[in-house]
């Protein structure tokens, strides 16, 4: 048994999107989960064979704010742990381990620009990372942040108007949803074709900014290399890949 084991409650659920949903958990021993924006929790789902199957999901609230845990999921045909989490009931308890993972704004950066890039449910760590963002651009009225969310179509945007709202009241920061298969563009942020095509569009410095990219492989890796090729060492480029198990 890993030493910070602990038992989560499942309290209910809220459609994000057509095909994504957020699940809310809050810990069983009801004490409060300490954890830096960008982190993930892993669930210990029991396997028919006996085995303790593990899942990670990135929390997508931000620490402080609430009790509460919230991943965004979009199911997986066929996936083990799709059956177990779409068919929770309100008192459900799991196990869990965490939190984990690097793939947090470090204290110690101090780029001209953030760029965050995420492609689906990928983008749920930007979200948890938002009022950390706020704290970083109040004190550096220079700073600009650009978060780019890719998904197929408009209604594929989950927390698109939390983005939205932000941007609103930070003027540096600037959020646009990349379209893979839209036939139109109806909002001002909306651009046609892959998240990682915004990288030739931005005037990107690669001594002085910092790319994050979160989300499908082929994304990251094609990201990798646009980024390698406009001067970026792997030290600018942070990566966290979300795979897709059946299992």
């Amino acid at each position: 048994m890993e030493q910070n084991q602990f038992k989560v409650k499942y309290i209910g659920s809220t459609m994000l999107t057509p095909s994504v949903v957020q699940l809310t958990f809050i810990r069983s021993d009801k004490l409060p989960f300490l954890f830096i924006p960008g982190q993930f929790i892993t669930f210990l789902l029991p396997h028919a064979s006996g085995k303790i199957v593990p899942r990670s999901y990135s929390l997508a609230n931000s620490p402080g704010q609430s009790d509460q845990l919230e991943i965004a999921i979009a199911p997986v045909e066929g996936g083990f742990a799709t059956k177990i989490l779409f068919n929770l009931t309100i008192g459900d308890e799991l196990y869990c381990v965490g939190p984990k993972g690097r793939f947090i704004l470090q204290e110690s950066d101090q780029p001209a620009q953030y760029i965050l890039a995420a492609t689906g449910t990928g983008v749920a760590p930007y979200r948890s990372m938002l009022p950390t963002i706020a704290k970083r651009l109040q004190e550096d009225e220079k700073l600009k942040v650009t978060l780019l969310l890719g998904v197929r179509h408009a209604h594929d945007l989950l927390y698109a108007e939390d983005f939205i709202a932000f941007a609103t009241q930070y003027k540096n920061f600037n959020f646009c949803g990349y379209l893979s298969r839209a036939d139109t563009l109806t909002k001002s942020y909306q651009y046609a074709g892959y998240v990682q095509s915004a990288f030739e569009r931005l005037n990107l410095n690669p001594i002085t900014d910092l790319v994050y990219l979160c989300g499908n492989p082929y994304m990251i890796d094609d990201g990798i290399e646009k980024l390698q090729k406009m001067g970026f060492s792997p030290q600018r480029i942070r990566r966290e890949k979300y795979i897709s198990r059946g299992v």
